[in-house]
């Protein structure tokens, strides 16, 4: 087995031993650089930015509190909730800005996660109070229904029955509301999953029969995970021997942690080699930086390009796209260019996975009849339900999470991705998933 097109090795085996000497151990003043600053400005904006969002929560949240729960507010805590929610977000941003402008980096993660902690509280608040008030005037009409057209006896027989239970109504929602927050920011914090799924293909080859792909995506190496839960997953992935690590983006948002995190990849010496594409955040972080660290190490970074494995006289082609770096919904004429660039010298006979950050690709690949696509961005909505993202058929972004099947036997994964921005994970966990082609349905 070799490699042909631009990026042949004489001994592909030298790709998946060799780790390069300059990856050594870093330092934690290297590893963690998200320290002091020269220029204030880098933390004063976004800790003003933080004073006016908690502020404007807070204050929609007290306006919600007084015009549709004013039962609530004759309450002490209830009050003095309202206020220490949008303080404690103050004082979480304090402790994050001090410690990332006084490079005191123990504290960091603390006032990120605070901080991010109270943002899905408030959010949480402000969806779940206008319903406790609804419930709260729909207790009021009842109230009132029941006093018109009862004899006055009855009336305290009632309300002294059910007194307690029609208080405690109301408060069901936030409370529930508040609880999901809570358990998702926790299960933010989960072991990565590598859950295993197998794609059937009519007219595989037997070369191909088995073959085990484990897909790595928008591991966000940062603020929120650090190099010690990327080799957690990566020793886990070990275990299963995967024939093939394809890395869909979204890698290190630290980019002093990337040529670590690309030398624990090959630690996993897959058969067939390892190989990555861009993701948004890579232009986000510094995209000649991320090109310069990947010329160093012996992944292959594939942008708008692709390359042949054979094996045993069969050909497996990988391909990479380009990322549009937009956030907002980038024109179909973008995948097609990309996908076409990505996939040009692979050969007729081949079997082609295709490798493209954003699942809006998929379309075009299925038209050109690829095999395989796989993809994460989405990070699945970050909440799930049975399997699929939650905002699945609520928006019209589609791909969100999970196994699609196109009628002509195109595929694709979109993967719920290993880390994350925000910490909050509700019935979609990180995963890392391991992809086993069959030819047969068993």
């Amino acid at each position: 087995m070799h490699l042909v097109n631009d990026y042949s090795i004489s001994d592909f085996a030298i790709q998946q031993s060799f780790l390069k000497p300059t990856y050594r151990q870093l330092s934690n003043s290297e590893l963690l650089d998200f320290g002091r600053r020269n220029n204030p400005m880098s933390v004063f904006y976004p800790l003003l930015f933080s004073v006016i969002l908690f502020s404007l929560f807070g204050l929609i949240c007290w306006a919600l509190l007084v015009a549709l729960n004013h039962p609530w507010w004759k309450f002490k805590f209830a009050k003095r909730g309202i206020l220490a929610i949008p303080l404690a977000g103050v004082f979480f941003a304090l402790i994050w800005a001090g410690a990332y402008y006084f490079d005191q980096k123990w504290l960091i993660l603390p006032g990120a996660v605070g901080l991010s902690s109270i943002v899905i509280l408030q959010i949480a608040l402000i969806f779940s109070l206008p319903l406790s008030g609804i419930a709260h005037g729909i207790i009021y009409i009842v109230k009132k229904i029941r006093k018109w057209g009862s004899p006055r006896t009855e009336i305290y027989e009632v309300d002294k029955r059910r007194r307690a239970f029609l208080k405690a109504v109301p408060a069901i929602i936030p409370s529930v509301m508040i609880a999901s927050a809570t358990s998702g920011i926790a299960r933010s914090f989960e072991k990565t999953r590598i859950p295993n799924k197998t794609f059937y293909y009519p007219e595989l080859r037997d070369i191909l029969e088995n073959l085990k792909i484990l897909q790595i995506s928008d591991s966000h190496l940062g603020l929120f995970l650090d190099l010690d839960n990327y080799k957690e997953m990566i020793n886990d992935a070990m275990k299963l021997n995967p024939d093939l690590v394809l890395l869909t983006g979204d890698i290190a948002d630290n980019l002093d942690w990337l040529p670590e995190t690309l030398r624990m990849s090959l630690e996993l010496k897959p058969k067939y080699g390892t190989y990555a594409c861009l993701g948004n955040h890579e232009y986000y972080r510094g995209i000649d930086r991320v090109r310069s660290i990947f010329d160093k190490s012996t992944i292959p970074l594939l942008i708008n390009d692709g390359l042949t494995i054979e094996i045993d006289g069969g050909k497996l082609f990988i391909g990479g796209t380009d990322d549009p770096r937009s956030m907002g919904r980038v024109h179909p004429e973008f995948y097609k260019g990309a996908i076409e660039k990505s996939i040009q010298k692979a050969p007729e006979d081949s079997f082609t996975i295709l490798m493209c950050h954003r699942p809006q690709g998929f379309d075009f690949a299925s038209e050109k009849g690829l095999g395989l696509t796989l993809s994460g961005h989405t990070h699945g909505g970050q909440i799930g339900l049975a399997g699929r993202s939650f905002f699945e058929n609520l928006v019209s972004y589609k791909y969100l999470w999970g196994h699609y099947l196109k009628p002509n036997g195109s595929q694709l994964y979109t993967s719920a991705g290993v880390g994350h921005w925000l910490p909050f994970r509700l019935g979609c966990p990180p995963e890392a998933p391991l992809i086993t082609l069959k030819r047969e349905i068993a």
